[in-house]
């Protein structure tokens, strides 16, 4: 199976791992701009790759699976003139004694050290992966919505304990989930007044708006969060299970979104048919959507990495610029 038409590249220097990822992507309705695998590398190697998909119309991100990096110095330099422009997402293999050993027999490649890699990567904007699943879930909120401007992530959900998880994974990636400000905090009152949310929501961070809620009640959540200017990136975690909850609130989060440069991450828990329709329906809407809040949080936490290192070297606003473009084409195609 082949994926369709997309904005991720991949380069990856293991075959069979690009034939899979390829049928992944298809299963997972996930587009592909170019795809690349050069295996030892014996005359074309990363930097050339990156180069030439910089200058790529169609790759808004672009997806490295490695087992090794033999020109260094060169990769560090291209990497850190592409990741001005478009984002670099890499899983780097071979972190173990083991991984090494089976890297050096496979494409000849010798690993080296972990910690340079992780130190390297962080000096020239490479968001590094850890695992083939957030490999995917990673390069698809990049391609899909804007880098944090931040470090505070808000957790807007209709249940409880998937919030917490979603909170804990920001918190221990180092990404803040902080009580509201005092004017946010009345604003949500100000719903449970006006009944509009549920009396007994709870609004600290995360926001739970129970089993009671319904799409406008979300709506009105999302619009208050959109519009706090301390709140730098949105996890929407909206569970199809419940009742009066109609699919329509993916629509009004999405149309508020629009209105916005701030990312949005999107999670409905389950492997159903409509646990697949709903997570679909949000990211035709350009919201990547995940099946666990730790895979939203991950996601979110990428988003404000690359965020905070735009912001670093001073290409935060010409990066955002572009984004902007890039979603007017889009919605004029759509049209």
């Amino acid at each position: 199976p082949r994926p369709m038409p997309g904005p991720m590249a991949i380069v990856t220097q293991s075959g069979a791992f690009g034939a899979a990822a390829l049928d992944f992507m298809a299963g997972r309705q996930l587009g592909v701009s170019k795809f690349v695998s050069f295996g030892n590398k014996v005359d074309v190697g990363e930097p050339e790759m990156l180069l030439y998909l910089l200058h790529d119309k169609r790759t808004r991100v672009m997806l490295l699976y490695i087992e090794s990096i033999k020109a260094g110095r060169e990769f560090m330099d291209v990497a850190r003139e592409v990741t001005k422009e478009k984002p670099i997402v890499a899983l780097k293999s071979g972190k173990t004694e083991a991984g090494a050993r089976a890297a050096l027999s496979h494409t000849g490649a010798i690993a080296g050290s972990d910690k340079i890699y992780d130190v390297a990567f962080t000096q020239v904007g490479v968001v590094r992966v850890r695992d083939m699943e957030e490999f995917f879930d990673v390069g698809k909120a990049l391609a899909f919505q804007p880098p944090a401007s931040g470090n505070n992530a808000a957790i807007l959900t209709s249940a409880g304990g998937p919030g917490i998880m979603a909170a804990d994974e920001c918190e221990s990636r180092g990404v803040n989930v902080k009580k509201f400000s005092h004017e946010t905090l009345q604003k949500f009152e100000e719903l449970k007044r006006e009944g509009k949310i549920p009396s007994f929501a709870t609004n600290l961070n995360p926001v739970d708006l129970t089993g009671s809620v319904t799409s406008e009640m979300f709506e009105y959540g999302a619009k208050i969060l959109l519009e706090d200017p301390e709140v730098h990136g949105i996890i929407v975690i909206g569970l199809h299970h419940i009742p009066a909850l109609q699919e329509d609130y993916v629509d009004r989060i999405a149309n508020l979104a629009r209105n916005y440069i701030k990312p949005i991450v999107a999670c409905d828990v389950g492997e159903t048919e409509m646990a697949l329709y709903v997570r679909h329906r949000f990211e035709k809407l350009g919201i990547p959507a995940y099946s666990s809040p730790e895979d939203a949080a991950r996601a979110m936490d990428a988003l404000v990495d690359y965020g905070l290192y735009l912001k670093k070297i001073g290409y935060y606003e010409p990066y955002l610029e572009m984004f902007k473009r890039h979603r007017a084409a889009a919605s004029i195609l759509k049209s």
